[in-house]
């Protein structure tokens, strides 16, 4: 900050908008941006701190104005904005506006501007730095002290501890804790994302193809998606440049603000946490995307569906909506689990189980017995599966098996080398290819009786898994008694990369959490490697606690309303199903 000629500060002297937008800019340490098309009408290139200004607009510090006025006093309100703004805390503001201030002249301000004030009185330590006072004085000019009292926070906020967090009580039983600790200490990049694929090979190709027109290109892999991302812009407009040439050329275009490194940087990170005691009658339940058949559908709208309080995303999924690992509704098996990895069993009374579940499951006719491999999924070579009518109207199967049509346990058909069953709607269909196909053929006959039972069975031997209605599958378990697990066949870069996280856990009072972590999001949240998680949770006093799907698909919804900011690009992610809080 510079001092007069006579080496004086004089700080009570008011200060002008632009000379407190160029000292933000200086301690963020931004590269000054050329001006050649002035974003303001009233900031010629000319005006002596025109690059300040420019610079500021590109960097998001600045709303949206339609002129600055750059030789006005700054108001305190506007500083206050400003500060926040730069620090990264804009999302924050938004639901500070209920917040109670300390201040009794705030009734004229928009409720966005009172969530600005909220964030930076009520952050720890506060930002606002000032002697305690009833008034705010929002509307008037700010002094050059106060102001350097504002930089210094916004200083102290990125070096050192810096957070906010927010409780809000949703009724008996309920409540939700939003948190946000620190500030990023670098300066992100923009890059121009030209694809998205499941194939690595394309996504090969056509970085290979960006980098022979001298383009810098990444293959970024995220949640099993290879995302071909060009550039590595400073500000958002030179990547707008590009992608207008990039689209012009028929390339599905997002403009992606990212970071080089997202493992290294102590923040920001942005937590949802939903506390939830089911002794007041809250029940958790998942729920699949569709009524009938597999598929996709936002997080939020499976809960509005049904009217939930609250939800998040559940287990992991394929792309076509088919559930990944354990999951079983009102007692009915939806999809078997995966071999070695954690699910969550919900009793009756709410109450909630943490183990690694093996998937049992047989069908017998009178004579003979068979073992059912998997549900409601593909059928693989020499694999029974059953279908029920939640996969959807018909078995999807080609010819190369045998099929039977199950209702109250009655054998209604017998199709061999069709394929494609119809799937009844108060029974199901036994599916076998090869020697499973051969049982069914030599076994089951019309009119004739079969058993099917489908179960889980705990590694723990716990015999409360005999009685839940409801499973979810998720891995690796976070806590085991407080101590941190992992594993359980997850790649390295799963565990101790950050992303976007969404997990389950029981507090040693018995009650529980439903946990949201942002991430990938350089000014929002960095998000959290799954040992980072475990201490997160490990710090709230839980004690027990399982990781579920994350990335683009981490949601968490209260009361219809997405709370966090999902990461994918176009904003909520569908997914396969959701883990719903019913009162």
């Amino acid at each position: 900050m510079e001092t007069f000629p006579d080496g004086s500060f004089r700080p009570q002297e008011a200060l002008s908008r632009a000379r407190f937008v160029a000292w933000l800019v200086a301690v963020k340490d931004i590269p000054l941006v050329r001006v050649d098309t002035p974003s303001f009408p009233d900031v010629p290139p000319s005006f002596p701190l025109a690059a300040h200004i420019e610079t500021a607009q590109a960097y998001g510090i600045l709303p949206p104005l339609s002129q600055f006025r750059p030789t006005d006093s700054l108001t305190r309100l506007d500083a206050i904005d400003y500060t926040v703004r730069a620090l990264g805390y804009t999302f924050e503001s938004a639901y500070m506006a209920n917040a109670a201030l300390p201040f009794e002249d705030l009734n004229t301000l928009s409720p966005i501007m009172r969530g600005v004030v909220g964030v930076a009185a009520l952050s720890s330590p506060p930002l606002l730095r000032e002697p305690p006072s009833m008034r705010l004085r929002p509307y008037d000019p700010i002094t050059r002290g106060e102001a350097a009292g504002l930089v210094w926070g916004y200083l102290q906020a990125v070096e050192h501890a810096f957070g906010l967090r927010a409780t809000f009580p949703l009724g008996p039983g309920v409540t939700l804790l939003l948190e946000k600790r620190g500030a990023l200490r670098t300066l992100p990049v923009w890059r121009v994302q030209i694809g998205a694929f499941q194939d690595a090979e394309r996504a090969g190709r056509l970085a290979d193809e960006m980098r022979k027109r001298g383009l810098s290109a990444t293959v970024d892999v995220l949640d099993a998606t290879y995302k071909v991302r060009v550039g590595n812009f400073t500000t958002r407009s030179e990547a707008e440049a590009l992608a207008t040439q990039l689209s012009a050329e028929g390339h599905p275009i997002w403009i992606i603000q990212t970071l080089r490194d997202f493992d290294t940087q102590p923040g920001p990170i942005w937590t949802a946490i939903l506390i939830l005691d089911s002794q007041n009658g809250l029940r958790l339940r998942p729920a699949l995307a569709r009524v009938e058949g597999l598929g996709r559908e936002r997080t939020s709208q499976i809960a509005r569906r049904h009217g939930a309080l609250a939800a998040t995303n559940g287990t992991f999924f394929a792309v076509n909506g088919d559930p990944i690992g354990c999951l079983m509704i009102n007692g009915e098996v939806m999809s078997e689990s995966v071999r070695g990895r954690s699910c969550v069993g919900i009793l009756p009374d709410g109450q909630v189980l943490f183990d690694v579940l093996d998937f049992e499951g047989l069908v017998a006719t009178e004579a003979a017995s068979a073992q059912v491999h998997g549900v409601n999924r593909t059928r693989g070579a020499e694999e029974v599966i059953v279908y029920r009518r939640s996969f959807g109207p018909s078995t999807r199967t080609n010819a190369h098996g045998v099929e039977a049509v199950v209702v109250g346990e009655i054998v209604q058909q017998v199709l061999d080398g069709r394929g494609n069953a119809p799937i009844p709607q108060d029974g199901y269909v036994l599916s076998g290819h090869g020697r499973a196909g051969a049982w069914i053929r030599e076994q089951v006959r019309v009119g004739e009786r079969v058993t099917l039972r489908l179960r889980f069975i705990p590694a723990g031997g716990d015999p409360r898994w005999q009685e839940v209605v409801h499973v979810i599958g998720g891995g690796p378990r976070l806590l085991a008694g407080g101590q941190y697990v992992g594993g359980e066949g997850f790649s390295t870069g799963f565990l101790n990369r950050r992303h976007p996280r969404t997990a389950i856990a029981r507090l040693a009072d018995g009650r529980f959490l439903l946990v949201v972590v942002d991430g990938r999001q350089p000014y929002h949240s960095l998000g959290m490697t799954l040992p980072e998680l475990a201490a997160t949770l490990r710090a709230l006093d839980a004690t027990d606690a399982v990781n579920l799907d994350g990335g683009g698909s981490s949601t968490l919804v209260v009361r219809g309303t997405v709370v966090n900011l999902p990461s994918d690009e176009g904003g909520e992610r569908p997914v396969s199903n959701a883990l719903l809080v019913i009162r």
